[in-house]
């Protein structure tokens, strides 16, 4: 049976979702954050899907936030810097058993959400799918990898949340650990996206020139200890070894911290490294590395 989702966030991976939510034969509303985007969407007319050497248009409708109502599937994928702000004002408009699902980088934002929501029920998401848009609702798909969905609400939850049937190629899987889940991407984000916008450079770089790829250890051992403290395995090997593996593997591309940092936008570095510092300072562990990169940056960005 089909359902409505309301996508909020009309960034790559909100577009992502948009189109394979109707390729699989939902109904899907973006609600938009204000009246300028809203004419970008009416020109544009529908979300653009690029594959490889396939594009297709999928049929979607938008709103404004305060037009919209009834929401039984709620699909969040703003920065996690706009979350709360975003997410709050549609409580009153989402049935009481609706489904809220928080797709985004770093931590702090879900968790966050889980609380302004309640008691409906909140999911959250991570993704290692690669996606990004050619211009305002024209998204290309760059990267395949998957998606782990868990519940992040308390009670006797599915770890999926009913609906939530995207079409293939994207890959849903439901994960009962989900916060370890994110914790793991926490780590790797930690590693690669500040230093990316520190040097001004690809992913690449950071496994490739000796200076980043030490500056990359200073931070993954760091990583590590506090990781230790909070008995949290987050690899069978070190942390170092997984961020070499997606570095390499991501050779090619600029982090979206790093283009934040280059068109002047604001980064979600509060939710990463931000969120990485804050969690030290709970448990009494210093992270200078880390530190000193969340401080350079602050000040680069400022």
């Amino acid at each position: 049976m089909a359902d409505h989702w309301h996508i909020l966030g009309a960034g790559s991976i909100g577009c992502l979702w948009a189109a394979h939510l109707v390729k699989a034969g939902h109904k899907v509303t973006m609600i938009l954050r204000n009246s300028h985007r809203l004419d970008e969407f009416e020109k544009a007319g529908s979300v653009r899907l690029e594959t490889n050497d396939t594009t297709e248009d999928y049929a979607v409708e938008a709103c404004l936030a305060d037009r919209c109502d009834n929401i039984s599937h709620l699909l969040v994928t703003t920065k996690a810097y706009d979350t709360a702000s975003a997410i709050q004002p549609l409580k009153d408009k989402c049935r009481s058993n609706a489904s809220i699902v928080i797709l985004q980088n770093g931590m702090g934002a879900q968790q966050q959400a889980a609380e302004l929501m309640a008691p409906i029920n909140v999911w959250a998401a991570s993704t290692t799918d690669g996606a990004w848009l050619k211009s305002p609702f024209h998204v290309v798909y760059a990267g395949h990898g998957e998606t782990k969905v868990g519940a992040l609400s308390k009670g006797d939850l599915p770890n999926l949340p009913a609906g939530m049937t995207p079409a293939a190629p994207l890959k849903l899987v439901a994960d009962p650990s989900i916060e370890l889940s994110l914790w793991r991407k926490l780590a790797i984000n930690c590693a690669i996206n500040p230093l990316t916008a520190f040097y001004d450079c690809r992913n690449g770089a950071l496994a490739e020139d000796p200076e980043k790829h030490q500056h990359m250890a200073r931070l993954c051992y760091e990583i590590e200890q506090l990781c230790h403290h909070k008995h949290l395995k987050l690899f069978d090997g070190p942390i170092l070894q997984q961020a070499e593996i997606v570095a390499k593997a991501t050779g090619s591309n600029f982090s979206s911290m790093l283009q934040d940092v280059r068109h002047q936008r604001k980064t979600e570095l509060d939710f990463i490294t931000g969120y990485l510092l804050k969690q030290a300072q709970i448990a009494g562990i210093e992270l200078p590395a880390n530190e000193q990169l969340y401080n350079d940056l602050k000040e680069k960005s400022e």
